[in-house]
């Protein structure tokens, strides 16, 4: 395998950590108005959308090695890199967005009186180091902070499901699908930003077996999301839930057992910064792959700290309070999300196959017309 390669299963690990982050943040709190005690069913609702998702990224991926390839075979090679160019604005503005949120949480988990900067400004450090680096190396250190926080979400998860009213979640009946159908937009548009790992497929080593394992881990992916809901709504309830900024980590709070170990809400918030560490490592990755795709390969190694100087000084002008980029990141990033994750992917998936069969056509024809003799200098 090439040193800058990764396997299938290794991406798989990339976008699970990578979106636990905004999974947390956003679940159930922005499902409960909707959906109310039926939001857990979001989790199960949202499969169709994220298989048909993968499935369009994967098929592009396959015939053109990346999301970036496959924009600029699908559009042709200017109007491809105009696309590749709204991709790239859009990873940045979600860096400068999601940064500032781990800004934010880190000051209301305990550090109050220090700045926001200071806690971003060593995030992205580390991002910034990572993203220099061989994206193995991204990958291997991803694997880490999933076994760190898939071993911490378990343990949050069984807790709270142990600790929860049955009541605040049961009975759920036909007439709460509606409900919880319309609010499935809240985690796929929150979510979709999962996108960003078509950009890698380029450097995925591509083995047998590689589609049946996205679907298990997509299965898995789901399965979190429905237990996350059901076991936080459980401890809480539906209308605390609506109140809270993040009610996985008020569940956290109460995470402990007598004479063991109590209150490690510090310790979940501090762990969840890996999943911060993944999530703007992917955006960075990306946005180096869309940047050699439109400048050239040699941009590529310059595209990684100029993301992460933007990302600060965005992070820190266009949110200059929590309202703020609160309210940007629950009213327009999933739509924003939504458009490239799905009409644009299926555009172009369209447009290839549109391309395909003209160019299969075209070829029988030339075979059918060599075959009769029509058309052959020989033969004329």
């Amino acid at each position: 395998m090439n040193s800058d390669n990764i396997s299938a299963r290794q991406l798989y690990v990339i976008l699970f950590t990578a979106l636990l982050s905004p999974a947390v943040r956003a679940l159930p709190g922005w499902t409960v108005g909707t959906a109310g005690e039926s939001a857990w069913l979001t989790g199960i609702l949202a499969f169709p959308p994220f298989l048909l998702l993968g499935w369009m990224v994967f098929s592009l991926c396959r015939r053109s090695g990346g999301l970036a390839q496959a924009y600029q075979d699908a559009f042709g090679p200017l109007a491809g890199k105009v696309v590749i160019v709204i991709y790239l604005s859009w990873a940045l503005f979600l860096l400068c967005a999601e940064g500032r949120l781990y800004a934010e949480r880190m000051l209301s988990a305990g550090y109050r009186s220090a700045a926001p900067w200071v806690f971003l400004l060593v995030l992205l450090g580390v991002v910034l180091w990572m993203g220099r680096r061989k994206l193995g190396a991204f990958a291997r250190a991803a694997e880490i902070c999933y076994l760190v926080l898939a071993l911490t979400l378990g343990l949050v998860l069984l807790f709270s499901i142990l600790d929860m009213s049955p009541e605040h979640v049961l009975p759920v009946w036909i007439t709460d699908v509606p409900a919880a159908t319309a609010a499935t937009l809240v985690p796929v548009g929150v979510l979709s930003c999962g996108v960003f790992g078509g950009f890698l497929g380029g450097n995925v080593t591509r083995r047998s077996g590689d589609a049946g394992r996205g679907l298990l881990w997509l299965l898995a992916g789901c399965g979190v999301l429905t237990l996350l809901q059901f076991g936080v709504l459980g401890q809480l309830g539906p209308a605390l839930c609506g109140r809270m900024d993040i009610p996985f980590f008020e569940v956290a709070r109460g995470v402990g057992v007598d004479g063991a170990f109590q209150r490690v809400e510090s310790v979940v918030v501090a762990l969840w910064v890996l999943s911060d560490f993944a999530m703007l490592g992917l955006l960075v990755f990306a946005i180096r792959k869309g940047a050699g795709a439109v400048l050239g390969s040699r941009w590529e190694h310059w595209a990684a700290p100029v993301a992460v100087i933007v990302a600060f000084l965005g992070g820190l002008t266009l949110f200059p309070d929590d309202f703020s980029v609160e309210k940007v990141s629950s009213a327009w990033v999933p739509w924003g999300n939504l458009i490239l994750a799905f009409p644009v992917p299926a555009l172009a998936l369209i447009v290839t196959n549109v391309k395909g069969r003209k160019k299969t056509d075209t070829s029988c024809g030339e075979k059918r017309g060599k075959d009769t003799g029509y058309g052959s200098a020989k033969t004329q």
